[in-house]
């Protein structure tokens, strides 16, 4: 109702007056329409943002290149507008992780588990950052979620083991 009451009444033309049409109709018709402008027309200011997929992948780039402050940015847009978007809550958490903020890297990780519990990437890193904490435990139980999900051959299953067995390695030197 508020809408209608703001908006400025349009130009109309009626439609008899338009044209010359045969047969007379006896009752009258009426038809009401609202008219918009198409996406990407007209003064739209947002029309030359990039969309969603377009920051997705320029974040990935970055994170790629170790742009870690660049790739937070762009995915920080992905996150604005697609909340529950997983691959981009991973990537947030690998970048912040990789820039020395784990609690927020792994908190990152953990929305991104619970939109997609199977999502290797995230279950392998989320395990690699328990690891850069000194949590072995927590990446042992990371290790064995990847088991399940896609077995022992697996590149993030073996990326994983790979870091851990190192991991414990040096604490067998060290102990």
């Amino acid at each position: 109702i508020t809408v209608l009451i703001a908006m400025q009444p349009a130009q109309a033309e009626r439609i008899k007056d338009l044209g010359h049409f045969a047969g007379l109709r006896t009752n009258q018709l009426v038809g009401y329409g609202v008219v918009v402008g198409l996406a990407g027309t007209g003064d739209d200011s947002e029309a030359n943002e990039p969309s969603m997929r377009e920051n997705y992948q320029d974040a990935v780039r970055a994170v790629e290149s170790k742009d870690y402050r660049k790739a937070i940015a762009l995915l920080n847009k992905v996150i604005d507008e697609k909340p529950r978007h997983p691959d981009a809550l991973n990537y947030l958490g690998y970048s912040h992780r990789k820039l020395g903020d784990y609690a927020r890297g792994v908190t990152y990780y953990k929305k991104a588990l619970s939109l997609e519990a199977d999502h290797r990437g995230a279950n392998e890193y989320l395990g690699q950052a328990y690891i850069e904490l000194g949590n072995l435990a927590g990446a042992e139980s990371q290790l064995t979620s990847l088991a399940k999900i896609c077995g022992m051959d697996c590149d993030e299953y073996k990326s994983l083991k790979q870091a851990l067995d190192a991991a414990k390695a040096r604490n067998a030197k060290q102990g």
